[in-house]
């Protein structure tokens, strides 16, 4: 596993008794707490009307992300030996993604998860992935060292980006059918939110999400008025409705209240974690566009997922939202240099503000310098390439600037240049943004 987990909290509904979680002291601090009524075996999917999701299975985290920032990505997790359910868990986790969406809006409205989306045919939607652990059903039943296991089935997948939160549905058997999920953050920013799609029915997944999320931003942190102690620390507890509260329950996520009081997690003015600032909340109320204007064959990335650009193009960013740009030329084409918010042919570092805007310019490798001499006399390159007293050509890097010199031969003179160059001295700095002809033309003195 990536790091160490600061905080991974199992969510149950109902009573307040605790299970072990079985993942050492040091690594994580799991509370399991069960619900009152006897749990029902039946996938939540196969149980639950939901949004239609309109995807096709990857395996991959598809890139670039239709929102720019810190993502929160989508993960369809299974056994080894399960049924691949997508088609059916995937319209869940979109309805739920909805619901969370337009649930926060409500209770924050400057505030919403920003969510992996993509572009598919039928529409944007939720990003999934699907991994498949190489555990099987009955490995990952106990609920001993489960959490551990997923989470490192989705690391092995390639998903352990340390700007990105996780949300796994698990669609597996489990032993204890009372637990909902689970969620835990290191000190990185790597973290995964898992619901077991499988338990707690009659629960709203959409809550658990919620709930684990939350947990990944780093809700709640000691030091909060009302956090609950002992066995519950991590939630609060002076109000069952509270979304952070340690019994779920079986209401909606729309009878859920986001922080009341905003005193303890959220929109707080406590020393401790504030979750409202969270890197992985798209800021609604401060959105600023970063142009990027790019002239030749190359992409430019940053660092944050979201501008991956191969032409001329704008992205959406949080205020204040800080990128390192990189640029990667094509096949045959290299990279002259940074124009606007940054300068130079390095990297680029700019802070998206309302009026950033950053220029890349991309050459091919290498253009063609033709010279032709009139008269008698030489022409030279500075750099090794040209000695011309006729007609030749090289080839020179595409943007770095060669000086020509005319030198005419005894009893001659350099009467004037043509082509690239232009006036009668002896000396001409072509720029090679192109290919390129001069010609020196040499009459008797």
């Amino acid at each position: 596993m990536i790091g160490v987990l600061a905080v991974a909290v199992a969510l149950s509904v109902g009573a307040s008794t605790v299970a072990a979680s079985g993942a050492s002291a040091d690594a994580t601090v799991t509370h399991d707490i069960l619900r009152a009524t006897a749990p029902i075996e039946t996938p939540r999917a196969a149980t639950r009307a939901a949004t239609s999701w309109c995807g096709t299975a990857s395996q991959a985290d598809r890139a670039p992300n239709a929102i720019a920032g810190n993502p929160v990505h989508w993960v369809y997790l299974i056994p080894s030996d399960g049924p691949d359910e997508l088609a059916a868990v995937a319209s869940v986790m979109q309805s739920d993604a909805e619901e969370v969406d337009g649930w926060w809006r409500g209770q924050d409205p400057t505030r919403t998860p920003r969510n992996d989306l993509t572009a598919f045919s039928c529409g944007t939607q939720l990003d999934v992935t699907t991994v498949r652990s190489s555990r099987s059903g009955a490995q990952l039943a106990p609920l001993v060292g489960r959490f551990a296991a997923l989470t490192n089935a989705v690391e092995q997948a390639g998903l352990a980006s340390e700007l990105t939160k996780y949300v796994v549905y698990y669609d597996g058997p489990s032993s204890d059918d009372n637990v909902c999920g689970q969620g835990g953050s290191d000190s990185t920013g790597f973290g995964v939110a898992i619901v077991y799609d499988r338990s707690c029915l009659g629960v709203s997944t959409a809550a658990v999400v919620a709930h684990e999320l939350l947990h990944t931003f780093g809700a709640v942190a000691t030091g909060a008025p009302h956090e609950c102690t002992g066995d519950s620390a991590g939630h609060t507890c002076d109000n069952p409705q509270d979304l952070m509260y340690p019994a779920v329950g079986e209401d909606t996520l729309s009878t859920k209240v986001l922080d009341p009081g905003r005193d303890d997690y959220y929109g707080h003015s406590g020393g401790w974690i504030d979750t409202q600032d969270s890197a992985w909340l798209v800021r609604l109320d401060a959105q600023s566009p970063l142009a990027l204007t790019l002239s030749g064959p190359g992409t430019v990335s940053a660092d944050v997922p979201g501008l991956e650009c191969a032409a001329s193009c704008t992205t959406t960013w949080n205020s204040g939202q800080r990128l390192a740009l990189s640029a990667t030329p094509s096949a045959g084409a290299r990279f002259v240099r940074w124009a606007g918010a940054c300068s130079g042919s390095a990297g680029c570092a700019v802070t998206v503000t309302p009026d950033a805007a950053v220029s890349a310019l991309f050459a091919p490798a290498s253009f063609r310098l033709t010279v032709a001499v009139s008269g008698e006399g030489t022409v030279r390159s500075a750099r090794p390439g040209i000695v011309c007293r006729r007609k030749c050509s090289s080839t020179f890097t595409s943007y770095v600037p060669v000086r020509l010199a005319a030198s005419p031969a005894k009893g001659w003179k350099l009467r004037s240049w043509s082509g690239a160059c232009k006036g009668s001295r002896t000396t001409c700095t072509v720029p090679m943004s192109a290919a390129t002809n001069a010609r020196a033309t040499f009459v008797r003195a």
